[in-house]
């Protein structure tokens, strides 16, 4: 009996549609999950780089050569020896040079000169400058940037070499002047380069110095106001 009753319910459960959930697929509901998991996690910013501006660059100041300080000379120079008895036009002499510019104001120079020219004196017979040496201060005042003014002041040493000749007339003077004094001058110098410039300038070399000639005609005769000037063009090179 109980059997029947058993087999009873059975078939009636399967022919009524009695509800039974389906069975659940664990894989596709975890992809599901893992999806939105993925859904929802956002990506992480991209850092943006940080660019450091370069750094301006340093003006770097222009190299300037250093002025040259040494220069070396050359001056052909005319020159006029004054006595008391009359005077001696047209003498010539060369002159070499050394020197030494402490700045643009000032400078240092010595000298060395020779005659290569002599003259008629007005007191007859000629005259000669056989050498002359000087050593200068050389004060200066630039006039722009390629001229400048100097002055020289120092002392000198000169020989003039004074002849007559049985032509010359009674009075001609005949002796040898060596001497020294202070001497002066003044210049102009015109820069065409660092190296090169033009040079123009007068100096006395002896001023009113004294001597003793032989004169013409048997006696002797003192000269107390004796002058000796030179002018010219040169050149000078600086190292």
């Amino acid at each position: 009996m109980k059997r029947i009753l058993f087999a009873a319910a059975a078939t009636s459960v399967l022919f009524a549609g009695g509800d039974i959930e389906p069975l659940v697929d664990y894989d596709t509901q975890d992809v599901q999950q893992a999806v939105e998991v993925v859904k929802e996690v956002k990506p992480a910013p991209v850092p943006v780089p940080v660019v450091t501006p370069a750094p301006a660059p340093v003006p770097v100041a222009p190299v300037v050569p250093e002025p040259k300080k040494w220069y070396v000379g050359l001056d052909a120079m005319g020159a006029q020896f004054e006595t008391d008895s009359g005077k001696c036009n047209g003498l010539g002499a060369v002159v070499a040079k050394l020197g030494y510019d402490f700045n643009e104001y000032f400078g240092i120079e010595g000298r060395a000169g020779y005659g290569v020219i002599d003259a008629d004196h007005d007191a007859g017979g000629k005259s000669e400058i056989k050498e002359n040496y000087g050593i200068y201060l050389k004060p200066m005042l630039p006039l722009g940037e390629s001229v400048h003014l100097f002055g020289l002041l120092g002392y000198a040493k000169a020989k003039v070499e004074s002849t007559w000749d049985d032509a010359s007339k009674n009075g001609a003077l005949a002796g040898t002047l060596d001497e020294s004094s202070p001497s002066f001058g003044l210049g102009l110098n015109y820069a065409i380069n660092d190296r090169w410039s033009l040079v123009a300038e007068g100096v006395r070399l002896l001023h009113s110095v004294e001597n003793v000639y032989d004169v013409k005609g048997g006696t002797t005769k003192p000269e107390n106001d004796i002058n000796l000037d030179t002018f010219g063009l040169g050149v000078n090179y600086k190292f």
